[in-house]
């Protein structure tokens, strides 16, 4: 988070803070270099601004060595305005618990996702879909690695940042989830997603025209009727934040375990506390630079279950956790979630396989079928339309244990309407399921809107 409203009375202003002794300053910048008068005085309060000081400390041992700066600079003739020394202190603080020169950009409602190319390249793309340069980050590629350990340090579970460990996936606070690549490249590359969506709903993802009223409707009943459901899609389509619009349906009393790789679903979040009242959230663990203490997901799966779970909510599927996870929705706990990166619809049944090969449990394409099968789960198939940025489901499909093939059976409930969107078949439900559903108070009228299947497997 920022610093806004930070203000000064200007240079003759004292707010000196206790206990810390902060370096005089040199003579630097003027008014025009905000950037060069930011890093001086990090520098100058790097040994105080340590792991876990208290922001709010922060901001008192910002001030101070912002206006001994501002003394600085007035023994050399300049005199620094408030708004100037306003703006330093907020650029010391966005460094230190913020993003740096990006955190402006974090505070807007219209920012999706940031990526950086060295200490000198930004971009930043928008919500509708507009790409745009944005401020250098640093400057050097150095300096850039530094500021990254730091982050590494401050995300919700500590991780390494080293040549050792050149591949860093982590989640910061406020919904921001950061992946960095060094080392192996020619330089430092960042990508910052923003979650935005944090407390969503299923009627704002309707409103948003992510879902048809028909569908919204049809996932509510679903998710009550305790209905297994994994949302596919390619990357960047808004699969995590369809699941928390579905876990928003789930009954808040229901105990509720999410496993991640990287924090992203944040239904433990406080903000969240009058949806869900008992939550557990774990998340995966790298090993450290000698190769010990890695918690993979694919050992969280079970391991949770002995916490009593009533439905578990996998954040990812990518590796060997979906034959431990389609376990947990046939027998463990029904109506649980996850969400899996398919390309097409289509390929959902060969995706599957190749994860249940990468569990390392000896399973055949036809163990794992018939697991996928007896897991009943309903597959919500999410598009991005890459001319207007829009994301929208465009198909729904019931699977059933294998009948005639080796294959799950599978009924194409939703299929894309003229506009892409999921618009009901035409009755291409089973009896049991469409029972279920009705019990928890959805219209049967309101599948039975669509034209004829159209095609698609």
């Amino acid at each position: 988070m920022s610093a806004p409203g930070w203000a000064f009375a200007g240079p003759e202003g004292s707010h000196r803070a206790t206990g810390a002794t902060l370096e005089a300053p040199s003579a630097g910048a003027g008014d025009a270099d905000l950037p060069a008068a930011a890093r001086e005085v990090s520098r100058q309060l790097a040994d105080v601004l340590v792991d876990g000081v208290d922001p709010e400390r922060a901001r008192h041992l910002i001030d101070a060595q912002v206006q001994a700066w501002a003394q600085g600079q007035l023994e050399t003739g300049r005199v620094t305005s408030a708004e100037v020394l306003g703006e330093v202190a907020r650029r010391v603080f966005d460094r230190r618990f913020g993003l740096g020169p990006l955190q402006p950009y974090l505070e807007r409602s219209d920012v999706e996702n940031i990526v950086v190319n060295g200490c000198r390249q930004t971009w930043v793309t928008f919500t509708d879909g507009a790409k745009k340069p944005g401020p250098p980050v640093a400057d050097t590629d150095e300096e850039l690695i530094e500021w990254v350990q730091l982050l590494a340090r401050r995300g919700n579970t500590g991780r390494e940042f080293s040549h050792a460990s050149p591949l860093l996936d982590v989640a910061l606070a406020d919904g921001v989830r950061l992946a960095v690549v060094g080392w192996v490249s020619r330089h430092p590359h960042l990508a910052i997603r923003v979650h935005r969506l944090v407390d969503v709903t299923l009627p704002q993802l309707t409103r948003l025209g992510t879902l048809t009223e028909p569908l919204e409707q049809f996932l509510r009943a679903a998710i009550r009727a305790r209905r297994n459901i994994i949302v596919c899609g390619e990357v960047n389509t808004g699969k995590t934040t369809l699941v928390r619009a579905l876990a928003n349906e789930i009954p808040p009393e229901e105990r509720i375990i999410t496993l991640e790789s990287d924090f992203e679903l944040f239904l433990d979040d406080p903000r969240l506390a009058h949806r869900h009242h008992d939550v557990v959230a774990m998340e995966a663990r790298q090993a450290n630079a000698e190769g010990a203490g890695e918690v993979r997901l694919q050992d969280l799966v079970p391991a949770c279950l002995r916490l009593n779970p009533d439905r578990v909510i996998v954040g990812e599927a990518r590796h060997g956790e979906l034959a431990p996870m389609l376990e947990v929705m046939y027998s463990g706990a029904r109506g649980s979630m996850c969400t899996l990166h398919v390309h097409r619809p289509e390929h959902v049944f060969s995706r599957v396989v190749q994860l249940g090969r990468r569990a390392d449990l000896g399973l055949g394409a036809d163990d794992v079928h018939l697991m996928f099968g007896l897991a009943e789960p309903l597959i919500v198939y999410l598009r991005r339309d890459q001319a207007s940025n829009e994301r929208f489901v465009s198909h729904v499909m019931e699977i059933g244990p294998p009948a005639d093939s080796v294959e799950p059976t599978r009924n194409l409930v939703f299929s894309p309407g003229a506009d892409g969107r999921a618009t009901p078949a035409g009755g291409h439900i089973s009896a049991a399921l469409l029972d279920d559903l009705v019990k928890q108070g959805l219209d049967p009228e309101s599948l039975q809107s669509g034209s004829e299947m159209r095609g698609w497997l």
